[in-house]
Order: C-alpha cells, then structure tokens, then sequence
C-alpha cells in the first residue's frame, strides 16, 4: 500500500514549509493517518517542545522499590 498525499496535500505541504521556513515560529509537526486509510493529514504543529501534550514522566531518582515505605532511590545513595 501507498501513502495518500493528494487529499491533504495542500494542508501539508503548508504545515511542511512553515516548519523548514525560518521566519515562522513553526519548528514541528506531526502527521498522522486518517482512520484505516492511507491518506495522510496534519495532526499539530507548534513552535515549542512544550506545546504538544505528552504523558508526564516520573523525575529521575523518585523511583520506589520493594519494601521502601515512599522513599525515593536518591535518597538511598
């Protein structure tokens, strides 16, 4: 199978120059596929690492192990 580009084209290839261009303050964006479908599409863009959403991480070091009543493996070292 092939990736569709014709039906979104124009919105990609917007989204695609934004990002390479340095006066847009664009420098990301996410393609995706729409449903089971070949075609592709523009899921996000943005100008920061910050702007899309992401699963919060745990901090370095506040892991717990076994038998530990809520102390952070840092504080074991």
């Amino acid at each position: 199978m092939s990736v569709n580009l014709s039906k979104n084209g124009a919105a990609l290839m917007a989204a695609y120059k934004d990002v390479v261009d340095g006066k847009s303050d664009k420098n990301w964006a996410l393609f995706t596929y729409e449903g089971n479908s070949n075609d592709l599409r523009l899921a996000q863009t943005g100008g920061s690492p910050c702007d899309h959403q992401r699963p919060r991480r745990r901090r370095r070091g506040t892991r717990k192990h076994p038998g530990q009543s809520g102390q952070s493996f840092r504080s074991q070292l």
